[in-house]
């Protein structure tokens, strides 16, 4: 069955030559590779476009500016064609030969979507903590059972493909759109062998993009800030009562001023914590109602069959 494989482009340039050639060896005639550049700042859309003009299954999709891997992820679903959409990172983590195993799967049994998880026994402590940290705080923030350790290596066939860019949403986390989709899917462990010496994710984007997580799926968030005023509202009433009772048994003992500033400190913490909150959500709000595209792109180029 014809399958666009669709990866992205950022900082890509030392594995591009060994990942397009490995992918294109899994290809027919009628298969094809789209490759997205999200804004890269070295080299990877000229060896991209040099790939592309001599291989007319190789359709190079140029974004104007740098608009992120999820969104840049989206284009290339957008721009694929074919009845099956081979999702992978061109860094060379997952293996392109994935394809073959997980059509064999697809092809043997009723899903509509294979994708690829793989333990955290390699990087760093930090790295791995936070990650499976994160993703338990995000499934009881939205209530949802997306697997730990998902990577974005999957198989998808079309009616996934189409449902999933149904979600008109400018924020994006594809790692709650692919599981709140729905549909039969299956996890397949995959083997992961870490190329870079650094990721393109930094400290600051992946706190960025946690954020968006629980933005985006859930207003757990809100609810905390609800049952925290509440508490306090009520500590509060009843630190009084106890302060008067206090004071009406003993007149001669001196309550303090440290006290009533330490109080003054921390519900004004609190206050300033969740008008940020608020003003997270009333953010993403304001995004989405400029109903802005998620990318732009430049141009798009393919050679033409000869």
């Amino acid at each position: 069955m014809p399958v666009s494989i669709v990866t992205t482009l950022y900082k890509s340039a030392p594995y591009l030559d060994e990942f397009i050639a490995r992918s294109c060896a899994l290809m027919d005639d009628g298969d094809d590779l789209i490759l997205v550049d999200d804004g890269s700042p070295d080299n990877s859309l000229a060896v991209a476009r040099k790939y592309a003009a001599n291989d007319p299954r190789i359709v190079v999709v140029e974004l104007s500016r740098n608009f992120g891997h999820h969104k840049a992820i989206l284009v290339g679903l957008d721009q694929a064609r074919h009845e099956r959409v081979f999702l992978i990172d061109s860094d060379l983590e997952e293996a392109p030969e994935l394809l073959t195993e997980f059509s064999s799967i697809m092809d043997a049994s009723n899903v509509d979507v294979i994708f690829g998880i793989h333990d955290q026994s390699q990087g760093s402590m930090l790295r791995r903590v936070t990650s499976k940290t994160f993703w338990r705080v995000f499934n009881w923030a939205s209530g949802s059972e997306t697997p730990l350790d998902i990577c974005s290596v999957r198989l998808m066939n079309r009616r996934y493909v189409d449902a999933l860019l149904s979600l008109s949403e400018s924020n994006v986390f594809l790692g709650g759109m692919f599981h709140w989709v729905g549909f039969k899917q299956i996890a397949v462990p995959v083997q992961r062998q870490i190329k870079r010496s650094k990721s393109t994710y930094s400290v600051p984007a992946r706190a960025a993009l946690a954020v968006r997580s629980i933005v985006s799926f859930s207003t757990a968030p809100l609810k905390i800030m609800f049952w925290l005023g509440a508490t306090i509202s009520v500590f509060s009433y009843l630190l009084a009562i106890y302060y008067v009772i206090l004071k009406v048994l003993n007149p001669s003992i001196q309550l303090g001023f440290t006290t009533l500033i330490i109080s003054i400190w921390f519900l004004s913490g609190v206050i300033i914590a969740c008008l940020g909150v608020i003003g997270i959500y009333l953010a993403y709000v304001y995004t989405e109602t400029k109903h802005r595209p998620r990318a732009v792109i430049r141009e798009i180029f393919r050679a033409e069959k000869r």
